[in-house]
């Protein structure tokens, strides 16, 4: 189909001319999809302006129309609006998890500082014999970490340390504690070393602690098909307990990415609808095409610009206003 620049259009009102739901600056004189986004392309009426581009979009939505809201009705339905912009978006995965510590992770951590600090020494005075056997050590206690879960940075970290975390042996009075989360296999491709971590407990009186995943074991549970996670959490006021059940939440940031949230999207089966709110009262639904969504935010592809203004609160009565006078509309236009 052939691409019609709008000044073009007004000069073909006898022929049916086509356009975008998406990007209503692009007129074709075919049916078809649009090369921009790929909808498919819907009819344009005779009375829509093209070059106008709220009223060519709203025009074009099929069952919905713009809407004028009085202030004092706004009010009544409890209107409330939210600003597209960017925000910092990413997985959040939700576990449950205990506290505990971790005899095992303690002593692998104190056998490869001891092997390291002997390689070392093999390398500054030993002969070929002690060199190569204390590197073998060494190598054996890093693969010890690393079936545990922890990376080769931090086993780099770790073996220039002087001592284990302690943490690991005993969480008594200790001012940081570990905690063990069960994360299931379809979410480990979501999170990774370094992310953060909330920890809640009812037990702690729901408190939240601040943690940081440490490592994730590279096998899973076959009964529960689940992987171990570690994190490491702040305890200053001592209230996480040995045993103790918590949940948790990871967060694996992505990015910063135009944002809306969850409640301003409207759902119609096919596609999403957002209303954005224009000046004096008028609202002017729009197809959005959307990305992942992260907590209470959907990151937005296509169909809105940063600083519009959308309705996070009564949009459902101005959907179904909108639809209404749609319907009026073309009840209206059939009649004539």
């Amino acid at each position: 189909s052939s691409l019609l620049i709008s000044s073009c259009a007004n000069t073909n009102k006898d022929k049916q001319l086509w356009t975008c739901p998406m990007h209503p600056d692009y007129i074709s004189d075919k049916a078809g999809e649009c090369p921009i986004c790929g909808m498919n392309l819907v009819k344009v009426e005779q009375s829509q302006t093209p070059n106008h581009k709220s009223q060519s979009n709203e025009q074009s939505m099929t069952g919905h129309t713009g809407v004028h809201i009085s202030p004092e009705k706004q009010q009544l339905i409890n209107v409330r609006l939210d600003v597209v912009s960017r925000r910092a978006l990413g997985a959040v995965v939700e576990a449950s998890g205990v506290v505990a510590y971790d005899p095992e992770a303690y002593y692998a951590q104190e056998h490869l500082i001891t092997s390291y600090k002997n390689l070392k020494k093999a390398e500054a005075s030993g002969s070929n014999d002690d060199i190569k056997d204390a590197a073998s050590n060494y190598e054996s206690a890093q693969t010890r970490l690393k079936v545990i879960g922890f990376g080769y940075a931090q086993i780099r970290d770790i073996a220039a340390r002087d001592t284990a975390d302690k943490s690991l042996l005993t969480a008594e009075n200790s001012k940081k504690v570990w905690i063990y989360a069960q994360v299931y296999q379809d979410d480990l491709k979501k999170i990774k070393t370094g992310a953060a971590a909330d920890i809640t407990s009812a037990s702690a009186g729901n408190m939240k602690y601040r943690g940081t995943v440490v490592s994730i074991d590279p096998s899973l549970n076959q009964e529960t098909r689940s992987a171990r996670v570690r994190i490491s959490a702040d305890n200053s006021d001592l209230g996480l307990k040995p045993e103790m059940y918590v949940d948790v939440k990871i967060s694996s940031p992505k990015g910063e990415f135009l944002s809306v949230p969850e409640e301003a999207v409207l759902d119609t089966g096919s596609r999403q609808i957002v209303f954005v709110a224009l000046e004096e009262g008028y609202f002017e639904p729009r197809y959005v095409v959307l990305g992942e969504k992260s907590g209470d935010y959907y990151a937005v592809k296509l169909g809105l610009k940063e600083g519009e203004k959308i309705v996070v609160n009564g949009n459902f009565l101005i959907d179904s206003e909108s639809q209404l006078k749609a319907a009026l509309g073309n009840m209206g236009r059939k009649g004539n």
